[in-house]
């Protein structure tokens, strides 16, 4: 690899491109590309890293979406391995609102099962084989991370008060060190399990007691029923043309669908300077996304856009946090492609960390709403509306841009500044992505990173909006992983905002 493994610094490549939240993730991923490994070989050995070294956002008790798009078919499909509710998750259960932590803000984990479908279509490499340096990972210790110490130093009362957290991420009652070494036995036996068993030493045997065990042992709703119902299945994307540009995202219960609503509400701007374009962007986000955010569970909404998505739409005002997802995109020169993020929602989370098998619990059973008007209201086996939106650019029927970004539901505007960037401006890659960007906070109020022009914030404040400058929330503008393509060359590069390694030879 001549070009290595670098942070964020544009890389070109006319093989292989891989960008991921970690840079022993991305070595895991290039070593299965050069073994001969399909891309989905390197998205599982990475995904499993990315489970070792950045629990706090993705691990084995928590969810995945994927998109793969096949060069010679032409063909781009979407696996959704999201979780679904226990059985025993009702909305009698919580009365008025869903446990925001702790053991019963768990749904059924879906990323083991995720992996597991996509090696069966696509996988070269054995399957064990792709676990080995998740594995060694944990069992000899990786340095725990600065991206780790980060979230630890804000997480509050709530999510250090859960079972096992404490043991976790503490040492002597102190938090864990950057840079120091982090053993994680328990995690790399559970590892072991799945690379001998496949998925089913995730889902039955001893990994699953265990971790019914410890939702028992702590009044969660999990059960072992649960974990033989999780599935992950293989779906077609939702695509929508812009001129020559044409996006493909997840379906619902993804968000993706949000981003596709932006970009068709503004196609009539796509040509007007940056300052008024970006304030299009936000005053479109600000209408539209409290709109839809509920119709995205609705069996019967049309999508792509359709204006009659509005029809009988009701507010729904953002509840929590954005959460802290972990991604992945790989891409070669022949056009195949792979985005995927990975998460356990909010960072770290339940907060509950299994001692006996390492295991991270999310939350994710909180977006879920307990109101019997709402499509998005809790019912078991369930998924609910999910924030996690890989998507894919096509420009004249050929790749352009994959990408993903964390950010909860900010993904969906991150993602329409992103393809803006990149592909009406024509902004390098590493440029577009330092660019500074703006996002919505839970309370509504407009955050915009230091730089945002001021033209901008001018006709967002002559309208009425609340505009907080300078803002550097740690959360809300995401970290993009991105790879463009220029002709037969492949560009990578990585978001500074957030732990990231890109390479590409």
């Amino acid at each position: 690899m001549s070009d290595g493994v670098r942070p964020r610094a544009s890389l070109y490549g006319r093989r292989n491109a891989v960008v991921t939240g970690h840079h022993l993730a991305t070595r895991a991923a290039c070593a299965q590309l050069e073994r001969g490994g399909s891309l989905v070989d390197a998205m599982i050995a990475a995904s499993a890293v990315l489970t070792v070294v950045l629990p706090h956002a993705t691990s084995l008790g928590g969810c995945g979406m994927m998109l793969l798009h096949d060069a010679v078919t032409g063909k781009t499909r979407a696996l959704n391995g999201s979780g679904i509710a226990p059985q025993r998750a009702t909305a009698a259960v919580f009365g008025q609102s869903i446990d925001a932590r702790g053991p019963r803000s768990w749904v059924v984990p879906g990323l083991v099962r995720l992996w597991a479908r996509a090696h069966r279509a696509n996988g070269c490499r054995p399957w064990r084989d792709l676990f080995a340096q998740a594995i060694e990972l944990a069992s000899d210790g990786a340095a725990f991370s600065s991206e780790i110490s980060r979230n630890l130093a804000l997480a509050g009362p709530q999510v250090r008060a859960q079972a096992g957290f404490d043991l976790a991420f503490q040492v002597d009652g102190h938090d864990r060190a950057p840079g120091t070494p982090w053993r994680q036995d328990a995690l790399a036996e559970t590892l072991e399990h799945i690379a001998l068993y496949g998925e089913e030493g995730f889902y039955e045997g001893t990994v699953a007691r265990a971790l019914c065990a410890f939702a028992a042992q702590t009044g969660g709703l999990l059960q072992q029923e649960d974990l033989q119902r999780v599935a992950a299945d293989w779906r077609e994307p939702v695509r929508q043309r812009y001129g020559d540009l044409e996006a493909a995202v997840m379906p619902p219960n993804s968000v993706g669908v949000l981003m596709l609503a932006q970009l068709a509400r503004l196609q009539d701007s796509f040509a007007a300077p940056r300052a008024r374009r970006l304030y299009a962007q936000v005053m479109n986000a600000r209408e539209r996304l409290s709109l839809l955010h509920d119709r995205v569970a609705d069996d019967n909404a049309r999508w792509p856009w359709h204006d009659d998505a509005l029809a009988a739409a009701v507010p729904e005002p953002m509840r929590s946090e954005p959460g802290d997802t972990a991604g992945i995109v790989l891409a070669d020169g022949a056009g195949n492609g792979l985005v995927m993020l990975q998460s356990v929602f909010q960072p770290f989370g339940s907060g509950c960390v299994d001692p006996a098998t390492g295991v991270l619990m999310n939350n994710r059973l909180s977006e879920f709403s307990t109101d019997p008007t709402r499509f998005n209201m809790l019912a078991p086996g369930k998924r609910p509306v999910h924030t996690l939106n890989p998507y894919m650019v096509f420009e004249d029927g050929r790749p352009a841009l994959y990408a993903v970004s964390p950010g909860g539901v900010s993904q969906t505007t991150t993602g329409v500044q992103c393809i803006s960037n990149v592909l009406l401006d024509r902004t390098p890659l590493p440029q577009a992505l330092d660019l500074p960007r703006w996002s919505i906070g839970r309370d509504g109020q407009l955050m915009c990173e230091p730089g945002f022009p001021d033209e901008t914030v001018a006709l967002l404040r002559h309208a009425g909006v609340r505009v907080v400058e300078d803002s550097v929330h740690p959360f809300y503008f995401g970290s993009i992983k991105a790879v463009r393509y220029h002709g037969g060359m492949l560009e990578a590069a990585a978001d500074l905002r957030r732990q990231a390694y890109a390479s590409a030879w």
